[in-house]
């Protein structure tokens, strides 16, 4: 019963985002809706983990459909680039937490993991396998800086930055059996990115592994029916929205005003970053902007195909950057703390 309350909340806010065409209104609109219903009610709404990570499926199938050759040997090439954007955006996110160290009570390796840009899940897996932490306030930071990057980034690509145009739909007529073969790739790339622990493997196994078929076999991908998409959408909205606890962002530690501060350095960090590469690749400034944002594969992801961006791009930096954090960022973390030997 709870769930089908919340799925009724999320749908509201859907429908009411998208009368108001609002950017990403069945991702935002469940996102607003669940989350100020729970702050409402003083009693977390929820929604399954299980359901949000079938929703992912598809949005990372559609996602790696673009993906071609001619594709990938850009990537590569662009290689350097993706690396001095993670290393420029990390630096920020150093930045910020130095300045958040600064001015509250928060010891300085919380606010290391609270403001470096990862996702949201994976900060807080670190932030729970390291002694010390305040586990609470690297929750509300990333909540925080993931709130702004939901609302703020699709609003800036749909409406400010100029358009690459509409997502390409090439009107192919696709048999029965070839739609299934790519669901059987889509469902097998999440289960073995799973078991290889890829980050955010719903999404990420089902892009890389359609992304291999198309390479290798030639075949053109059949398109996900639009309804579908906003079905998955609602999901995975309905999942973040019942994660945020709007009770903590209001009480906690009065960080309030150097949290956005330091979350508005990031995007300004960020926007600088995309018009730089814009500038010295071949990619749209919606491409690159997406491509440096501090987001998560899913949302971006999401925008991405909204805005008809180059998704296949925008994975390989936003992917870049979550693994430098992944594997690399625990260490940078330990060294920053027995070098310098904050409190």
């Amino acid at each position: 019963m709870q769930i089908l309350f919340t799925l009724g909340v999320a749908i509201c806010g859907g429908f009411i985002l998208s009368l108001v065409n609002a950017p990403l209104p069945w991702t935002l609109g469940p996102v607003a809706a669940v989350s100020l219903t729970s702050l409402l009610r003083k009693e977390q709404l929820t929604w399954p983990l299980l359901v949000r990570n079938i929703a992912l499926i598809p949005l990372g199938y559609s996602m790696g459909r673009p993906f071609t050759v001619e594709t990938g040997q850009a990537i590569i090439s662009q290689l350097p680039f993706m690396l001095m954007a993670t290393f420029v955006t990390i630096c920020a996110g150093l930045f910020s937490a130095w300045l958040m160290f600064r001015r509250t009570k928060i010891d300085f390796t919380s606010c290391l993991l609270g403001c470096v840009p990862g996702g949201l899940s994976q900060m807080v897996i670190l932030a729970a396998e390291m002694k010390d932490v305040d586990l609470t306030a690297v929750t509300i930071m990333q909540t925080m800086r993931m709130l702004s990057v939901v609302f703020v980034i699709p609003f800036l690509a749909i409406h400010v930055l100029p358009a690459d145009g509409p997502a390409a739909h090439l009107a192919v007529n696709e048999s029965t059996g070839n739609i299934l073969v790519f669901a059987l790739v889509a469902v097998s790339g999440a289960v073995i990115g799973r078991l290889i622990k890829l980050p955010t493997a719903n999404l990420l196994g089902p892009l890389l592994a359609t992304a291999v078929y198309i390479v290798c076999s030639g075949h053109t991908a059949p398109i996900i029916p639009q309804h579908y998409l906003y079905v998955a959408q609602i999901c995975v909205g309905s999942y973040i929205g019942s994660s945020i606890d709007l009770r903590k962002i209001r009480d906690y530690h009065g960080m309030g005003p150097v949290l956005v501060g330091s979350v508005l350095l990031v995007l300004f960090v960020s926007m600088a970053m995309g018009c730089v590469l814009a500038y010295c690749t071949p990619s749209t400034i919606v491409t690159s902007f997406l491509s440096t944002a501090p987001g998560g594969l899913a949302e971006m992801g999401i925008t991405a195909l909204t805005v008809g961006a180059d998704s296949s791009t925008m994975t390989a930096y936003q992917l870049t950057r979550l693994l430098f954090i992944m594997l690399v960022f625990p260490y940078v973390v330990r060294f920053i703390r027995k070098k310098f030997k904050f409190q």
